[in-house]
């Protein structure tokens, strides 16, 4: 199998949680996850992206993954700012070095970066560059929804990694600017949600009430697209994704090693697309923490 490094980055949210607007199958069970992880290494994948807050994911990842067997980068934070004292984000770190049985992680990402902006945020700062400084940690950084908070975050200390949200309905970290800016400062760019939480993916027979009361303009383009173009929606929002120059990883998450092979297999192959522009700003369609569905 082709060895060469792949820009694709193993997720793990439905490592530890039942995660994700089209998943029907709840958490991966521990047999897959092995085979997810077998294949991942084979086919190139050398990052898998997990957090605290993703239920048992981290002991799930270490209980099958060697030292060292990939860049394991984990987010922080979730609580942090609550009754902080010193030493809460290097013994955090700790704790997550151990669950995922890692000597040292390639980067630790606060998964609420606005904690940097409060009373605690130069002390976390502060345990996080000691970390690095140590070697515990090769790279800082920060996983945000939207581009805004990263010109507050950047005044405070140099990122290493940021991770945003990128669809082809969220363009937001291309359209303010902010890629070209982390790439000349040298920052790290991974990219999450390719599928919208597998909204991009769902039939349009499936497709929850909510969104076709709100964003009909939209949804039509995107199946109008789908149709003409003759191409299935995982093909055209991960092709949408890879062929973002800027873009150093794309963070998936998969249910199986079959869901697997079909996103590396989409990788290998090279087709010209010429995309719809279907970019939106409305926090209420692109931040799925905003949806509505009940």
């Amino acid at each position: 199998m082709n060895k060469t490094t792949s820009k694709l980055a193993l997720g793990s949210a439905n490592f530890g949680l039942d995660y994700g607007l089209a998943n029907k199958s709840g958490k991966v069970s521990v047999n897959d996850l092995a085979d997810i992880l077998f294949f991942a290494q084979e086919a190139g994948i050398d990052v898998v992206d997990t957090a605290q807050a993703y239920g048992d994911s981290e002991a799930r990842i270490g209980s099958l993954c060697d030292d060292g067997q990939f860049k394991i980068i984990t987010k922080i934070g979730v609580g942090l700012e609550k009754e902080y004292v010193d030493h809460n984000a290097i013994n955090s770190v700790k704790q997550s070095c151990r669950r995922l049985n890692q000597s040292r992680l390639y980067a630790v990402m606060l998964h609420r970066p606005e904690v940097l902006l409060g009373s605690q945020g130069s002390a976390i700062a502060r345990e996080l560059q000691t970390l690095k400084e140590q070697g515990v940690i090769t790279k800082i950084g920060i996983s945000v929804y939207s581009p805004e908070i990263i010109a507050a975050i950047s005044k405070l200390f140099k990122l290493d990694i940021v991770q945003v949200p990128f669809n082809i309905f969220d363009q937001q970290i291309l359209s303010s600017g902010w890629s070209e800016k982390l790439k000349r400062n040298g920052v790290e760019i991974h990219t999450r949600s390719v599928f919208l939480q597998g909204l991009l993916l769902m039939k349009r027979s499936s497709l929850p009430d909510y969104f076709v009361k709100h964003w009909p303009t939209h949804f039509d383009a995107w199946y109008k697209f789908l149709n003409e173009s003759r191409a299935d929606a995982l093909n055209i929002a991960l092709k949408f994704a890879l062929k973002q120059d800027w873009i150093d990883k794309i963070v998936v998450g998969v249910d199986s090693v079959s869901q697997l092979k079909a996103l590396v297999e989409i990788e290998k192959t090279s087709v010209s697309i010429d995309f719809p522009i279907l970019r939106c700003d409305n926090p209420n369609l692109i931040h799925p923490l905003k949806w509505n569905l009940v």
